[in-house]
């Protein structure tokens, strides 16, 4: 009686463990849940600092090459210096908005809320109903969902039925819960953007390659090299009223 009982209990158990863990996708929010929950706490990286070759193409041809020094801080928070570290040209993502600056010019700002910040990197800091809001005001239809193929990998596609290459959508890798896709629009323009050559730096996935095609044609292919992880990075690094001064380490 007593192996019975604890047969029984045994068995209930698993059921109930295998209820937790195998949480079917049925929707976007299953999809940011499931990535939420992946990476949530330290197993992704909060601060981030690396530089970059921005090959930048015209008419399918390479056009220039410029390096770029970047950090950032999930969620929400990304600098970048053109050319040299302590350049006074730039962008700055923070608090949903954008900062462009210019040598010598004031910096210019608006609201936006960068689509590929959150579907790379803050979704693994935000609450999943936080980020399925943002994702939903961007216009994203999180009720379609479908599974797919991307080089070779199972994933999800968030947005989008198949075949549909112009509504936004995020493609999101079924076992790593990595991104590797994301088509949004700017106005009228549609950019497509893939993130590739993902590599274990520190135990923790980076996509080392990441490709810009505008309307779909080529713009622009980033190769990140230098790569760190800070255990932190100060405020001040994303304040728009101290980009002037900022020198990235």
């Amino acid at each position: 009686m007593k192996f019975i009982y604890t047969s029984i209990l045994f068995f209930a158990i698993a059921i109930h463990i295998a209820a937790q863990t195998k949480t079917p996708i049925k929707t976007g929010k299953d999809v940011i849940t499931a990535m939420h929950k992946a990476y949530a706490g330290d197993k992704w990286y909060k601060y981030f600092t690396f530089s970059q070759e921005s090959h930048m193409y015209k008419d399918g041809k390479e056009e220039k090459m410029e390096v770029w020094h970047e950090a950032a801080t999930f969620p929400g928070k990304l600098i970048i210096k053109f050319k040299t570290k302590d350049s006074k040209e730039g962008v700055l993502f923070t608090n949903h908005m954008v900062y462009g600056f210019a040598e010598g010019k004031d910096a210019v700002g608006k609201p936006r809320i960068h689509d590929l910040l959150i579907a790379a990197f803050d979704v693994y800091f935000l609450k999943p109903e936080v980020t399925a809001h943002l994702f939903d005001s961007l216009g994203y239809n999180l009720n379609k969902t479908r599974e797919d193929i991307f080089d070779g990998r199972k994933v999800y596609v968030v947005g989008a039925d198949k075949n549909d290459s112009i509504s936004n959508q995020f493609w999101i890798d079924a076992e790593r819960m990595y991104l590797h896709r994301i088509i949004y629009k700017q106005g009228k323009v549609v950019n497509d953007c893939v993130f590739s050559n993902y590599q274990k730096i520190k135990n923790y996935w980076v996509a080392k390659t990441v490709s810009f095609k505008q309307d779909g044609v080529l713009a622009m292919v980033e190769n990140y090299f230098d790569i760190k992880f800070p255990k932190t990075l100060s405020a001040e690094i994303f304040d728009p009223k101290k980009f002037n001064e900022v020198k990235l380490d």
